[in-house]
């Protein structure tokens, strides 16, 4: 029982941390911006928890610019075509996020804060207009300050080796 309360995920450098949360912090500052269009605490279910890993886990595959701006289309694709033909209720969320998990996975982008860009889609109703904006332009500026914060805090991003080099084939766990 002693075990669950032990993270196995290392301690950052203080220095690490506090740039990762600046750079949270003005990127949902512009989203909030950019929410003037959209409804804030819809945006921000599925997009500041992005921020988080782009900010403060850079090199992990989830937080590659393919992954988080896929991920979230992709997401969001499954949302608004469910939208389009189910009712908003808890089955419907449900497999929502089963499918834009599945989808994701298929297409190797898996982003994990997307599977809430596709409930939101379906629990708005949202059209197809919701795959510009939100779902494409709230990663591509998430990925785009991530660029630059990264750039001049010195952290490589995106990480070498994940944009289309190493190809992994099936789950390590597999035979």
């Amino acid at each position: 029982m002693r075990g669950l309360w032990r993270s196995g995920q290392p301690r950052l450098p203080w220095r690490r941390l506090l740039l990762a949360a600046l750079g949270v912090a003005l990127a949902v500052a512009l989203l909030g911006l950019l929410g003037d269009t959209v409804d804030l605490t819809l945006l921000f279910l599925g997009f500041a928890p992005s921020c988080l890993l782009v900010y403060l886990l850079p090199e992990a595959p989830v937080s590659q610019p393919s992954a988080v701006i896929g991920g979230h289309v992709v997401s969001a694709m499954v949302g608004v075509g469910a939208a389009l033909v189910a009712p908003m209720a808890w089955w419907s969320a449900a497999l929502v996020a089963g499918l834009a998990t599945a989808a994701m996975a298929v297409a190797r982008i898996i982003h994990p804060p997307a599977v809430a860009t596709a409930v939101v889609a379906l629990a708005t109703g949202a059209g197809w207009q919701f795959l510009l904006l939100p779902a494409l332009a709230a990663p591509v500026l998430i990925v785009a300050v991530a660029l630059v914060v990264h750039r001049v805090t010195g952290v490589q991003y995106p990480a070498p080796g994940l944009m289309g080099g190493g190809r992994v084939e099936r789950h390590p766990r597999e035979p």
